[in-house]
Order: structure tokens, then sequence, then C-alpha cells
């Protein structure tokens, strides 16, 4: 199971890379080790070894840490790290912000955080994410909360606040001057959040420019559109009901109240899962 969670989020990095959000050797995505809670110092979660970049993450040079940031159980034979063949380097900010999180939130499994360039530049505003596009309206509709910006995030003190501003149930935290966290409970949510959390901010920069940063000039709905936008959300991966897309069956009336969903999450992981493979091919990624 572990093996599998590996190749998960060693393709995540790589996607991760493709979509350009990352920062050199810097940011991190990290997944908690399934049913490590019950081990001995557990929970663990897996994350890079500092130092290699994204499009070099395997599955067998991902690190497995506990909460203090400890490398445990690293088993993998040193001919399988071929760029950090030692025990490897945890960066601190990547296990301030993850650990902290992890520990925090037991619905969270994965966590998502890069330096997109939108993402990062609206993160340095006062105005937040809007609800311009539908891809800033499934981030609200998530819940997207803000925590200051207090420097590198390399001291443990700042854990308390950066948890108590996530809050218990949102998705979505925009470090301000900084750049966006998306924590959800699979790695394809996390996936399904950033993409959308990155396109939202490119909608609005690119809007904000067109504007010459007139907010005037600017579709920001009112709030009984928002009531309505929000409202249409709850049925986002709604398919279309067998009653209706089964011209031929007769008797509707059994499934006239079945309501069908996509796994949107999922099919978009697995789209860029697939175009990841392509670009660096399965054996360089899972091994």
């Amino acid at each position: 199971k572990e093996w599998e969670q590996r190749c998960s989020l060693a393709v995540s990095y790589r996607i991760a890379y493709l979509h350009d959000w990352h920062e050199n050797i810097f940011n991190h995505i990290t997944l908690k080790v399934d049913g490590s809670e019950s081990e001995p110092g557990g929970p663990f979660f897996l994350l890079n070894d500092f130092g290699i970049g994204f499009d070099e993450i395997t599955a067998s040079n991902l690190l497995k840490v506990n909460l203090d940031g400890i490398v445990i159980q690293q088993s993998i034979p040193a001919d399988r790290r071929e760029i950090n063949p030692g025990k490897g380097r945890v960066f601190k900010p990547g296990y301030v912000l993850h650990s902290a999180i992890h520990a925090a939130r037991y619905d969270v499994h994965a966590i998502w955080h890069g330096h997109d360039l939108d993402a990062s530049a609206l993160s340095q505003t006062t105005i937040g994410i809007l609800p311009l596009s539908q891809e800033a309206s499934y981030v609200l509709n998530k819940g997207l909360s803000y925590h200051p910006f207090e420097g590198s995030a390399n001291d443990e003190s700042e854990q308390p606040r950066l948890v108590a501003n996530l809050g218990p149930t949102n998705q979505f935290l925009l470090l301000e001057d900084h750049g966006p966290i998306v924590a959800c409970t699979t790695i394809e949510e996390a996936f399904h959040g950033m993409y959308f959390l990155t396109r939202a901010c490119k909608y609005q920069m690119k809007s904000f420019a067109a504007a010459g940063g007139d907010i005037s000039k600017i579709n920001v709905p009112d709030d009984e559109s928002k009531e309505e936008i929000m409202r249409r959300l709850d049925k986002f991966d709604e398919a279309p009901s067998s009653a209706k897309s089964t011209a031929n069956n007769t008797n509707h009336s059994e499934n006239k109240d079945e309501v069908l969903f996509h796994d949107t999450s999922g099919l978009m992981f697995a789209y860029a899962r697939r175009s990841a493979e392509r670009v660096f091919g399965k054996d360089q990624i899972y091994r």
C-alpha cells in the first residue's frame, strides 16, 4: 500500500512540474501514509527530499518522516536514490507547514503547496480570490481562508496560528505574500483543488490587468448571484439522471430519484497522470 502511495505522490510531483507549480528545489506535496496513525511514533507522511527537483522525484527517493520531521524507516537501497544516496534532507519550512496540518486535521491526507506565479502574486494583494469564474467559485465553496505573512515558515511557533486560520473544514489556505496550500482527503482532490485555484488566480490577474486595476470594470457577482453560484456548485459532480438518460426505459418511476455523480477529481488526476507518464515515462517515475 505504501508503494502505491509513493507512486501516486511521485507522479504528483511530475504533474506539478509540468504545470509550473514549483520553484527550483522548493515547495512540497505530502501524503499521509495510510494506517500510520496506529504505528508507534506515527502518523508518518511522505515528502520530497530537499535538493531534488520536482522533475527528478521518483517513488523511491521520497522520504518518510514523522511529525517531528525526522526521517524514519528509510529502507530504500542507496542505488535506487541516485541523486542523494544518504538518509535524505528535510527542508524545515516544508516540515513546519505540512506537519502542523497533518497533526491537526485528521481528515487531511494530502497537502499540496506550490509557488504558482499568479497565485503567489495574488496573495500579495488585499483583494483575495473573488468569485469571477467557475474555478474561483469552486475554491470558495470548498472553504478558503487566509494566513498573514510572518516571514519564512521555519518557526514552529507559527503552527498554531496557521492551523487556526485554516480552520476545521477549509480545503484552501492562501498564505499572504507567499502562496497557496490545498489540504484534502485524497491526492486526487488536492490536485483538483490546486488546478482550479491556480486557474482562478490566472483569470483574476489577467482581468485586473485588462481593466487597469479598476474593480468597477470587473464583473463581480452581486450577493444574490453568489448564492445561486454556490447552490449550483453543490451539484458540480452531478451527472444527467438515469431516468433522463435512458429514453427507452418505459418505467421511469423506478429511477426518477436516482442521482449519479462523476468522480471529477479522480478523472482529472487520471488524465494528468497519463500526461506525466507520457512525458517522463513510467519507468522513470515508478522506481
